[in-house]
C-alpha cells in the first residue's frame, strides 16, 4: 500500500516526516497557509487521514486520539433529544460512553439487532437521527447486510455510521455500500503493533465532513504527529498482516469446531456461521477474530495458565495472538443483568489471531484445552 506513502517533495524520502510544531510563521496574516496551529491542522496527521480517506473512499479522513475519541466525535453530531440505534452487540464502551456521558445530554439509545430488519423497523421513532453499525459485532461476530442496512436506514432519513474496526478498510469499505460515516480504532488492526493508542472517521460527504472537522477542532482530542506517523506505518502492512491472520484464524476456527471442550465457534469464514453468506457477498475476506464458547466455564482459568505463545489481555489487532474475556476485558462495563441479557458469560473466550505460525499457535491453544479439560 502506497497511499500515504507518498516521497516527500523536498528530500523525496521514502517515508513521510514527522512534524512536531505547534505554530507555524504566516508570511501573511490575512491569508493564512493551510497550517497555522497544530490542534486544527499537523501535516503528518495529515497524511494519515489522507491516506485513511483514500482508503475508504470518502471525501475527507480525521485522526484522534483514541477509537472511543473518534466514536464521541460521531456521537456529537446528534442534538439533544435525538435517537439513535445501535448494534446490540457491540462493544462495552460504545455503551459505556453513551450511557455514562451522553445520556446526560439527551442522547436516546436503542440496542437492536441490526441484521434484523423487523426489529430494526419497531426500533425506528420519530426522533431517530442516526444508527451505528459495529460490523463484525463484538464479541460475536454478527454480521450486518450494509447494502440492504444502508438502503433502509436512508428511506427512513437516518445517518449511516459504521465502526469497522474489526474488519478494516482492506476487507470492506462501507462508504461504497451506503454508509455516510466510517469509523476505526487505529489502535487495533491499522497499526498492528499494539504500540499506539489512535482513533479515525471518514466521512462520505462534504457537509458532513465539515460538521466533523468543526467538532474535531473545538474538541481537540486529535493524534499526536508522533502517532500518526506510526499509524500511516502500520497501514503500510495492513494487507500482509490480515492475509496472514485470517488464514490461521480460519484454521484455527476448523480445528476448534470439533474440540471436545468447545461448545460453540463464532467465526464468519465457518459457513455454519448465520451471517457467513452475506460475509462473503459484501466483504473480501473474514478477519482475524474469533469467539468461543467453552462447554464449562470452569475452563477458562486454567485455558489462560497453560497458553505459552498467546498472551491474554484486554486488547486485539496485533502481531500477536490474544485471548481476551469478554466478561472482564471488552465488557466489563455492562453491569452484570446486561452480559447476561446479551449472553456474555464466563464461558466465553474471544481470540484475535496474530502472526503467529499457524502450526505453532494451534498447537499452543489446543493443547491449553487439552490440559485444561484434563
Amino acid at each position: 500500500m502506497h497511499t500515504g506513502y507518498e516521497m516527500d517533495p523536498a528530500t523525496q524520502a521514502v517515508t513521510p516526516p514527522i512534524y512536531r510544531a505547534t505554530t507555524y510563521h504566516q508570511a501573511d496574516p490575512w491569508n493564512p497557509p493551510v497550517y497555522d496551529y497544530a490542534r486544527s491542522g499537523n501535516p503528518t496527521r495529515h497524511a494519515f487521514e489522507q491516506a485513511m480517506a483514500d482508503l475508504e473512499h470518502g471525501v475527507k479522513g480525521f485522526a484522534f486520539s483514541s477509537g472511543m475519541a473518534a466514536l464521541t466525535a460521531a456521537f456529537m453530531l446528534l442534538s439533544q433529544g435525538d435517537h439513535l440505534i445501535v448494534t446490540r452487540d457491540c462493544q462495552g464502551g460504545t455503551q459505556r460512553v453513551l450511557r455514562g456521558v451522553f445520556s446526560r445530554f439527551g442522547i436516546q439509545v436503542s440496542y437492536v439487532d441490526t441484521e434484523d430488519f423487523d426489529a430494526l423497523e419497531k426500533a425506528v421513532k420519530p426522533n431517530t437521527q442516526a444508527i451505528l453499525v459495529e460490523n463484525f459485532s463484538n464479541p460475536f461476530l454478527h454480521v450486518t447486510d450494509m447494502p440492504r442496512l444502508a438502503k433502509w436506514a436512508h428511506e427512513h432519513h437516518l445517518l449511516v455510521m459504521v465502526d469497522n474496526t474489526f474488519i478494516t478498510p482492506y476487507l470492506q469499505n462501507p462508504l461504497t455500500l451506503g454508509a455516510d460515516l466510517v469509523i476505526h480504532s487505529a489502535t487495533k488492526m491499522i497499526g498492528g503493533h499494539s504500540d499506539i493508542t489512535a482513533g479515525v472517521a471518514v466521512a462520505k460527504e462534504e457537509d458532513l465532513a465539515r460538521r466533523l472537522y468543526f467538532i474535531q477542532n473545538a474538541c481537540g482530542a486529535i493524534l499526536s504527529p508522533d502517532d500518526a506517523y506510526m499509524s500511516l506505518r502500520g497501514l503500510h502492512t495492513l494487507p500482509v498482516r490480515m492475509d496472514r491472520a485470517q488464514d490461521t484464524a480460519m484454521q484455527l476456527a476448523t480445528a476448534l469446531v470439533t474440540h471436545p471442550q468447545v461448545q460453540r465457534v463464532y467465526y464468519p469464514g465457518l459457513k455454519t456461521h448465520p451471517g457467513h453468506e452475506v460475509a462473503k457477498q459484501t466483504m473480501r475476506g473474514f478477519g482475524q477474530m474469533l469467539t468461543i464458547r467453552l462447554k464449562d466455564a470452569r475452563l477458562v482459568p486454567e485455558l489462560a495458565r497453560h497458553l505459552r505463545l498467546a498472551r491474554v489481555g484486554a486488547g486485539f489487532g496485533g502481531t500477536e495472538t490474544i485471548i481476551s474475556l469478554p466478561e472482564l476485558h471488552c465488557h466489563a462495563a455492562l453491569t452484570p443483568e446486561e452480559r447476561y441479557e446479551r449472553q456474555i458469560t464466563p464461558d466465553v473466550v474471544r481470540i484475535s489471531v496474530g502472526l503467529e505460525s499457524a502450526a505453532d499457535l494451534l498447537h499452543d491453544i489446543l493443547e491449553a484445552l487439552d490440559k485444561a479439560g484434563s
